[in-house]
C-alpha cells in the first residue's frame, strides 16, 4: 500500500513537471519564468533521484519515509505554480514608462565589478594554496568578494544588447568575453557547480529579457542541458580531484554512461534520501525550527570575529549537531554530510513544518510580481533582482534557502548600490537633456519677478 501511494505521488509530480516543461518549449516565453526552471529541477531531485532511491536504495527509506519526502515536494511545487499564476493575475496595473539608463558607463561599472570578482577569488585560491588560510580567522567577506562578479557581468551584457547600441561595441564584446574567462576559470578548474550554473542562467536569460523577445527554445533548453551535463561531470570529477588526483587522472576516470546512474543509485550523492530522512525525522520528533533558522539569516552579516559563537549558516535553536543525531537514531544512518545536501524542501520542512508549502508560495509571488514589471516598466534593475534570484535557485532548490541567501542577497543589493550610486551617469543624455530644459511655472515666475 505505502508502495502505491509512494508512486501515485511520484507520478503527479512527474507529470506536473513534463506538463510545464512541455508547455514552456511550445510556448518560448513561458522559458523564461520561474516555474519552468523549477520544474527542470523538481524532475530530477524528486523525478528522477526519488525513481532510482525507490528502486536502488529502497533500504534507506525507512518507516515510509519516501511517502512524506514526495509528498511534501509536490506540495511544494504546486504552491509554486499557484503562487506565479496568483502574481501575473493580480489586477494591478504597471504603466509603461521609459528607458532611464543605458551607454558606456554601465558597462564600464559592469565590468569593474568582474574583475574585483575575479581578482577576490584569485587571492582566496592564492592563499589557500599556500596553506596559510585559517577559517576561524578569515573574513567571510573576503570569500564573498566573488560573488560581485555575478552582478557585474549582468549589468555589462545589459549594457550591450540595450539599443541603442554603444559606440565600439565589438570591442567591448571581446574584452567583456576574455574577462568572463579570467573569472570563470578557476570555477570550472575546481569543479565549481553553483558559479557555473549562475553564470549560464545570466547568459541565456538576460539577452531575451533585455530585448523583450522570448528565446529559441532549441538554443535555451540546449544551454540549460549543456550546463546540467557538467554539473554531473564535475560531481564525477570531484570524486579523483579532490582526494588528490591529477587532471588526467580525473579525465580518464570519468564514464559518461556513468552520470546519471552514480547520482541516483549511490546514497552519497542522492540528495532524495537526505530530504527523506530529514521530513520523516522532524516529523516524528516534532522539533521545528518556527523560521528561527531563516531569521537568523538577517544576523548572519556580524563577522565571526565579533560574534565567536555565532550559528552556523541556517541554524535555528534546533541545533545541527543535535539534528544529526537524531536523524542517525531515527533512522539509523547519518547520511547527512557524506556527499548530497538534505534539498531546499527538506530544509523548509525543517522550518515551517506543514506550512512550508506557503514559504514556496510567498516566493514565487513575489518574484512573479518583479517578472512582471519587467515587461511593464522598462527599468533595467527589475532584471537584475530576477536574474539574480534566478542564479541563486540552484542553491534554493538543491541546497537550502540559507545557501541561497547570501549570494542571492549579493546579486540582489550590488545592482541597487550601483544604480543608486551612479544613477546619475548611468541616464541617458535625452532623459539629463529635457530635464535640464524644463522649466516649471513656478520656477519661471520666480525669474521674471527677479
Amino acid at each position: 500500500m505505502e508502495s502505491t501511494f509512494f508512486w501515485l505521488l511520484w507520478s503527479a509530480t512527474a507529470g506536473i513537471c513534463v506538463w510545464k516543461m512541455a508547455e514552456g518549449f511550445l510556448r518560448p516565453k513561458l522559458i523564461l519564468e520561474w516555474p519552468f526552471l523549477a520544474c527542470a529541477m523538481w524532475s530530477y531531485f524528486y523525478g528522477y533521484k526519488a525513481f532510482a532511491a525507490k528502486l536502488f536504495l529502497n533500504d534507506y527509506l525507512t518507516h515510509g519515509s519516501e511517502i512524506l519526502g514526495q509528498f511534501i515536494p509536490l506540495q511544494c511545487l504546486i504552491a509554486i505554480l499557484l503562487g506565479w499564476r496568483y502574481a501575473k493575475q493580480s489586477k494591478k496595473s504597471y504603466h509603461p514608462t521609459p528607458s532611464k539608463y543605458s551607454g558606456f558607463i554601465a558597462w564600464l561599472i559592469g565590468s569593474a565589478l568582474l574583475l574585483i570578482g575575479a581578482w577576490g577569488n584569485f587571492s582566496v585560491m592564492r592563499v589557500v594554496a599556500s596553506g596559510s588560510l585559517h577559517p576561524e580567522e578569515a573574513s567571510a567577506y573576503w570569500y564573498l568578494l566573488f560573488y560581485v562578479g555575478f552582478p557585474g557581468l549582468t549589468i555589462a551584457l545589459w549594457s550591450l544588447l540595450k539599443k541603442p547600441p554603444i559606440p565600439l561595441r565589438l570591442i567591448l564584446w571581446i574584452i567583456l568575453a576574455l574577462e568572463l574567462l579570467i573569472f570563470m576559470f578557476p570555477q570550472v578548474f575546481t569543479v565549481r557547480r553553483g558559479p557555473l550554473f549562475s553564470a549560464v542562467i545570466i547568459l541565456l536569460l538576460t539577452p531575451p529579457l533585455t530585448r523583450r523577445k522570448p528565446p529559441n527554445p532549441i538554443i535555451f533548453c540546449g544551454g540549460l542541458a549543456i550546463v546540467a551535463m557538467a554539473m554531473l561531470l564535475f560531481v564525477q570529477a570531484r570524486n579523483t580531484l579532490y582526494r588528490g588526483g591529477s587532471w588526467s587522472d580525473t579525465i580518464a576516470a570519468i564514464d559518461l554512461g556513468d552520470i546519471l546512474k552514480e547520482q541516483g543509485d549511490q546514497p552519497d550523492d542522492n540528495e532524495y534520501i537526505n530530504n527523506c530522512e530529514v521530513i520523516s525525522t522532524i516529523f516524528h520528533n516534532g522539533k521545528y525550527q518556527y523560521g528561527t533558522g531563516d531569521l537568523g539569516l538577517f544576523l548572519h552579516w556580524i563577522p565571526r570575529s565579533m560574534w565567536p559563537s555565532k550559528p552556523n549558516l541556517g541554524e535555528g535553536y534546533y541545533s545541527d549537531e543535535e539534528l544529526f543525531g537524531d536523524i542517525a537514531e531515527d533512522t539509523g544512518d547519518r547520511l547527512l554530510g557524506h556527499g548530497a545536501a538534505t534539498g531546499g524542501v527538506a530544509t523548509s520542512f525543517l522550518q515551517y513544518g506543514f506550512l512550508c508549502p506557503f514559504f514556496w508560495f510567498g516566493l514565487s509571488w513575489a518574484f512573479g510580481k518583479v517578472y512582471a514589471r519587467i515587461h511593464h516598466q522598462d527599468d533595467p534593475r527589475w532584471l537584475f533582482c530576477y536574474v539574480g534570484f534566478m542564479c541563486a535557485s540552484h542553491w534554493l532548490v538543491s541546497q537550502s534557502f540559507a545557501a541561497a541567501f547570501v549570494p542571492g542577497m549579493c546579486f540582489q543589493a550590488i545592482p541597487f548600490l550601483v544604480f543608486t550610486a551612479f544613477g546619475g551617469l548611468l541616464k541617458t543624455k535625452e532623459l539629463k537633456s529635457k530635464v535640464t530644459r524644463t522649466r516649471t511655472p513656478a520656477r519661471i515666475l520666480s525669474r521674471r519677478a527677479l
